[in-house]
Formats: structure tokens, sequence, C-alpha cells
């Protein structure tokens, strides 16, 4: 018989050596370990500017895959030069379509506060020049000759009509001529109706003269004003670019060479174009005015200025290449905003409030983000995909669609940054089948590892990165022991005794769980109990629901022998997860044979609650069973296999060989013991092939025979190849250790049946027959006594006229009862 495994056998050898004898001996971790390949390909993709190569890295989370990219983008981003900034200006053309500047790096906000100066400027010196009494002075100067001209004008035009008898009113609502007596006084209407028709006449065409006079007065008083206005403006305009001029000019000298020369001269054109407006704020200021009215004039001026300032859109002041990560890509958050100001019941906006997005910032450099968070806002993933393929940005004001508002359409800028997309590796595989768009846009994929190899400078790492969790969350040293319960920990998480989980982020909660409980007890590192407390206490948290299973067992409410024999009944291993808490719990599955033609019949299968991977392992069975005794006799056979007080579906082939061993043992009548719980698949030969979850199994057994005390004889037998997949907690393998408890490894059904039963499995000797006394020798000798009853029931078979051969059972096989040809 087999020997079951040592405790050395049952749980990972941690390299000592390779550990320090406190975190505080090593340095904090800098890089992320055992995902090489993972590392490499992410170098490579932010290495290549062509275009759809973005990077898709999938990885499980707490992996280090975020992290890992950071190191590597932000290294590359150091080496390159910073990108442009981008400026929106106000567009004189068409207001609603904003203009977008493209200056060189950090000097987006120098063009900002040199607008300013020029908007201050027109804000405050222009309105206290026009308000200057030397500006008066120089008005009444200047218009000095013209209102002589004017007084002269208007003198001449009182002769003229005086001489033809008439006297001129010049009054606000325009000039008028009357005719006058000899005494200067005005002819009343009656009395010039009086008059003789020849002197009226006379009057009437001296009145033509006057009123002749009277317009080419008019013209020439109007071409005056027009000369006044001129000079007025003239001065105005002097006076204006006095003030603002050498502002202007620094702003040619500074930016014409980066294509603002054009927009400078507008900024210019339109100052002189709205001198009037500040003359106009100029003297609603001065002049005590209500309250609402001084508002309106302050909202108004601050609209005017708000067409000279600079709408620093993108600009960084680091050096190298822009690095953004996004944790909240939404559509706004990604492609930016137009914010919007409620002004006399509507939403107005201008291109100040253009928000840029992180689209923007990342322009000329990295932009990372997370998968799942993208797809939570189908709009952002479509418009990333467009933006992709376009080369270019726009921003989109959301309101344009929904309620009234000024509709803003800036101008789109060229669009060159490396998009990393970091996701799980079935959200990226998803993407790629069903996504057309992503293999063309990221095509180069990095894929981290669940887990790495085991060896002294993996573990030294996570010393490293033990010092490092320390360090960032101000915690206790980690001694020796207490490192290698870690390392032990996370050969637990990776499933084998030579692997490493890379899932650091758990290795760094559970460091601050231990930590805990070592301040708790006031020590000054934290040891090895520590760890183990936490992962107890973690356990505990999610042990509800097993702990329950167990106690109906214990109870008898679910029915689990530990102890005793019986014929056709094994003990299967079943593994559940809740919560990401995995664990094991046995299972009872029995078997019932008899003579029949049926095969092996699975109850599960027969009302459907069978997967379709549990279906193949039950004709898996048939298989062996056929291969096996099949080739000296007809298999004539029924088995009726369950797995008892099971209600749901059953899945997987774990349990295979546990139902083998429940189905010839119960052919056989051999009673096979209960003591032992089995797990392992089989092929269709008997070797025992490697199952999941082997370690959570044997751990909800021993839990299960511990409850009802340990015998000294109980134990689980499993797959020869899952030994390296062995990762125990320390309370099995003491037990182990004590001989309270076993372990057998096997890797043929022989092996198996041997210690089950206690007989020998049975081997095939030169003349067909299997060892005498062994298991398959009496199951071979069961299927040759149901051989004969078959062979008995078929020759008492009688021949039913008109209906063909009807067997006093049931049919030996397709077809049977059809009559001999001829009959």
């Amino acid at each position: 018989m087999l020997e079951p495994l040592t405790a050395a056998q049952l749980a990972a050898r941690v390299p000592l050596e390779a550990l320090p004898a406190s975190t505080d001996d090593v340095a904090p971790l800098e890089v992320v370990t055992g995902q090489e390949r993972a590392q490499e390909a992410i170098a490579f993709g932010v290495g290549l500017d062509t275009e759809g190569f973005n990077i898709a890295v999938s990885g499980p989370s707490a992996s280090g895959r975020t992290t890992a990219v950071r190191l590597i983008v932000t290294a590359a981003a150091a080496l390159r030069t910073a990108g442009p900034d981008w400026c929106y200006l106000h567009n004189f053309s068409d207001p609603h379509r904003p203009v977008a500047a493209k200056l060189p790096a950090r000097m987006g906000p120098a063009l900002q506060r040199d607008m300013g100066r020029l908007v201050e400027a027109c804000r405050t010196e222009i309105p206290r020049a026009f308000d200057d009494e030397s500006y008066q002075e120089r008005v009444e100067k200047l218009l000095e000759p013209v209102g002589e001209a004017r007084a002269k004008a208007l003198e001449e035009m009182q002769r003229a009509a005086a001489a033809q008898g008439f006297a001129v009113n010049v009054t606000p609502m325009g000039i008028a001529a009357v005719p006058i007596g000899k005494d200067g006084r005005p002819f009343q209407p009656e009395v010039i109706a009086g008059l003789p028709d020849e002197l009226r006449a006379e009057i009437e065409k001296r009145g033509e003269r006057v009123e002749e006079a009277i317009a080419e007065t008019l013209r020439g008083l109007r071409k005056l004003d027009t000369q006044a206005r001129e000079v007025v403006e003239k001065l105005d305009g002097e006076v204006t670019r006095f003030v603002v001029g050498h502002i202007l000019d620094d702003l040619r000298e500074q930016y014409a060479a980066h294509g603002l020369g054009a927009h400078i001269d507008a900024i210019e054109a339109d100052i002189l174009a709205n001198i009037q407006q500040f003359k106009r704020f100029t003297r609603m200021m001065l002049e005590p005015l209500p309250a609402q009215l001084v508002a309106q004039a302050t909202e108004e001026r601050e609209a005017l200025l708000s067409q000279y300032a600079v709408n620093v859109f993108v600009t960084d002041g680091d050096p190298g290449a822009p690095v953004v990560e996004e944790r909240s890509p939404t559509y706004a958050n990604l492609f930016g905003r137009i914010d919007y100001q409620a002004r006399f019941g509507s939403l107005v906006t201008d291109f100040t409030q253009v928000r840029a997005g992180a689209l923007h910032r990342a322009n000329n450099g990295f932009l990372i983000l997370q998968v799942e968070e993208l797809l939570t806002d189908p709009r952002a993933w479509l418009m990333l995909k467009r933006s992709l393929k376009t080369r270019e940005v726009r921003v989109e004001g959301a309101l344009d669609m929904i309620i009234p508002a000024t509709n803003l359409v800036p101008a789109a800028i060229p669009l060159s940054v490396k998009i990393i997309l970091i996701g799980q590796p079935l959200i990226v595989a998803l993407l790629d089948a069903l996504d057309p768009d992503f293999a063309e846009l990221f095509k180069i994929r990095a894929e981290f590892e669940p887990d790495t190899d085991l060896t002294p400078a993996t573990a030294s790492s996570y010393a490293a990165y033990v010092r490092r969790v320390t360090d960032t969350c101000s915690l206790l040293p980690f001694d020796r022991d207490a490192l290698a319960a870690l390392v032990h920990e996370g050969t637990r998480m990776a499933g084998r005794q030579d692997r490493l989980t890379t899932r650091y982020g758990a290795i760094a909660d559970l460091c601050q769980e231990a930590n805990s409980f070592a301040a708790k007890e006031q020590a000054k590192a934290v040891s090895a109990p520590h760890v183990q407390a936490a992962v107890d206490a973690r356990r505990r948290r999610s042990s509800l629901i097993p702990d329950r299973l167990r106690r109906m067992v214990t109870e008898g409410t679910v029915r689990v022998e530990t102890s005793g024999t019986a014929i056709g009944q094994v003990n299967g291993l079943a593994v559940y997860e809740v919560g990401g808490h995995a664990f094991g719990t046995p299972v009872r599955i029995s078997c019932r044979t008899g003579a029949g033609r049926r095969g092996v019949v699975a109850i599960e299968r027969e009302v459907e609650r069978s997967g379709a991977i549990h279906s193949k392992g039950i004709l898996v069975l048939s298989g062996y069973l056929t291969g096996t005794f099949g080739s000296l006799r007809a298999l004539a056979f029924t088995a009726s296999l369950t797995f008892e007080q099971s209600y749901d579906e059953v899945e997987g082939d774990s349990a295979s060989s546990a139902e083998l061993y429940a189905i010839l043992t119960a052919l056989a009548g051999i009673p096979i013991r209960q003591d032992i719980a089995v797990t392992g698949s089989v092929d269709q030969f008997g070797h025992i092939q490697a199952v999941g979850g082997v370690t959570q199994k044997i751990e909800g057994f021993f839990d299960v025979c511990a409850a009802g005390g340990l015998s000294g004889s109980q134990g689980v037998v499993i797959p020869r190849t899952n030994v390296v997949n062995l990762t125990l907690r320390p309370d099995v393998v003491a037990a182990v250790e004590r001989g309270d408890f076993h372990i057998w490894a096997v890797s043929a059904i022989e092996e198996g049946l041997e210690i089950l039963t206690g007989l020998p499995g049975g081997a095939l000797g030169g003349d067909g027959r299997y060892t005498e006394g062994s298991v398959l020798a009496g199951v071979a000798a069961a299927l040759d006594r149901m051989h004969e009853l078959a062979m008995a029931e078929q020759r008492q078979q009688v021949l039913v006229p008109g209906q063909g051969i009807a067997a006093a059972g049931e049919p030996l096989a397709p077809g049977l009862n059809q009559p001999p040809e001829g009959s």
C-alpha cells in the first residue's frame, strides 16, 4: 500500500536564507517583479509612435499592473519634450467658433498674463484718459474752429433771411423761417392771408429763397458736424493708442511669430471700434445711477473685455511629456466640457468657459485608463475610438440638445496620445471579440500573470515589497518569520508550492491586518503569529456558510460518514466560492448496481441537473468500464450513481474517480472506507488526473473530521499530480505530522482502490484475468455473473405471433426484439 505524504510535502518550502532578519534591513521595492513579459510589452508599445499602437494591459486586480504602467510610462515621459500649450481665443469673425491657438510649452500662461494687462488697461486706463481734464481741453480746442464756423454759418443765414424780410428761429425741433414787418415783428398768419395777392406771392417767393439758404446752411452744418466727429474720433483713437498701443506692440513682438499677429490686430480694431462704449461706461460710472443700471453696465463692460482674454486650455508646468491617469473616465472628464451661466432666463457661455478633459491634458503624452470604469459610460468609449481614428479631439456642449443655450463650437485640436487601457482579462478579451475597432486601435497587448516562480529572488522581492508597504502605510517592521508566513500565504493564493501570487495588493492588505494584531499587543515588530492571526480572522469573517454546512454534517442533517465502511458509497469533495472565499466540503456519492443493459446511469444527468463537463465525465467512466472489462464479455449491468442530498446542478469532473470507486466497489460488493475522502479526475485508461481546489477540499474534509474528533485514520486521496498544489494550513500540516490525519497521492485507480478497501487493486495477467483476491477481480466476477444472467434471460425469450421476439426482461440491444429475417 502507498505511504501517505509527509508533512514536508504539504506546503511550500520557504527559502528562509533569502529573507532578511527584518524589513528594516532591506530597501523598499521600487519596481514590479515577476512580470517581465508584460513589462517588456508595455515598454515596447510606449516606444512606438505609430498610429494604432496603443496598449491594452490585462491581468488580475492588485497584481501591480497599474503600478508597472505608471513606472514605465513615467520613465519614458521624462525622456521626451513637453507638449505644446493650447489656448482658446475669441473669434471676432464668428464668435460661436472659438479659435484654438498652439503655443510652445508653458507659453500659454504668459500670454494670458500679458493679455490680462491689456484687459486691465481697457478697464481702467482708457476711462481714466477720457475723464482727464487735458482730454476735455483738447476736445474743446479741436472743436473751437468748428464751433466758430458753425456760428458764422448761422449768422450768415440770419443776414440772408433778414435781407428777404424773414427771421430764422433755431429750435431743438429744427429751423423755421417767418416773415417780419418793418418793426421787426413776425407777421401773423391772418395778416398774411389779408394781404393783396401780389404782395402775398412776393412774400412766398422770398420765403422760398430763404428756405434754400437754410437748406444750404444745414448742409454746411452737417459737414461741420461730421468734421467735428472725425476730429474727436481721431483724438479718441490717438488717446486710446497712447494708452494701450505699447501693450499691443509688446504682444506683437512676443507672440506674432507664433501665429497670433492677426488676432492681436483684430483686438486692436475691436478696441478702436468700441471707443464710444468705453466712453459710455465712463459716463455711467461717474453719474449717480441706480445700482441695477450700474450692474448692467458693468456686465456689458466685462462681456466686451472678455473677448480680449485668453483661455489657457492646456498647459503643463512639469518637464517631459504629460502622463495623465483618469480614474473617472466619464465623457466630460475625458473630452472636456463647456460651462454655462444663467442670464435673463437663458444659459449663455463663451470661449472662456471651455474646459479641458483628460484627453487634452494627455495630448503628446500618455493617458492611463481603467477599462471597467471607461465602459460604464458608452458615449466615452465611442468618442474615444472616434478621436483615435480622426486624430483630433473636440469639446462639445452637453446642453446643446437638451435646453435652449448658446451654441458654441470650439475648434478641434490635433490629437497625438498613447492610450494605455488596464482591465481584467475577461473584459479585455470580450472587447477584442465583440468590438472590431479594438484590435485596430490597441495593437499592443500586455498580459500580467497571476503568479510567478517561488525562488530566493522572488522571496527576497516579497520582503522588499513588504518594506515598501511598511514605509507607505507607517506599519511596524516584519521579522523573518512573519515574512515567511507572508510567502506561505502567497503560495496559497497562487495555489502551488512553487509559485507566488503577484496580487501584491492582497499581500499589502494582509500586512495591514497583521500589523493591527501586533499593535494591539504593543509588539515592536510583526511576527508569524500576528500574520496567522490575521489569516485566521479573515477566514473566520468569510466562514459563515462553510461553518453552517459543517454544522449540518455534524448534526446529521447532511449525512456524511467519517468512520466505518460501506459498499458502493464514497466521500467525494466539492469546492464552493462565496464572496471571493473558496472552501471545500464533503459530499456523499453512492452507487447501486444490478443486472441490466443501461450501464452507468447518472441520476443528475437523467434529471438534467448535470453540467456538460460532468456528463462528459460519466461517459468517460463508461469508456473505462468497457475498455477494462468488455473485452471478454458483453457488459450487462446497470449502475445507478448519484450525489446524495445535492440539490444544485453538478458540474465538473473532479469527482469522476470517486464515482468510479463507488461503481467498482458496488459491483464487487467490497466495503469502502468512509473515513477517507477522494478527489481526482480519471481518464478512460484509469489514470488519475489533476483537479482544482485540492487544498480547499482537503481542509474542508479535515474540518468536518476535526469537528467530530480526529480518529487518526482519516484522510484524503488526491491525484499525485496535485501534490505541487498543496499549500495547507499550519493546523492541517501539524495534524499530519502527528499522525492524526493522512493524505495519499495516487496515479491510478488501482492505487486508490487499495487505500480505500485494504485489498489489492488488481493487475491484469497474461490469461486476461485480474489478480485473485483483488478488487478488479471481484468486479470481473460480478460482471461475469450478470453476463450469465443476461444470457439465460435471452434463452428464455419467446416468440409472440405478429410481434416478433418479446423478452421476459428489457431488450438486449436496439433492434434485438425484431423477428429474424424470413421468419
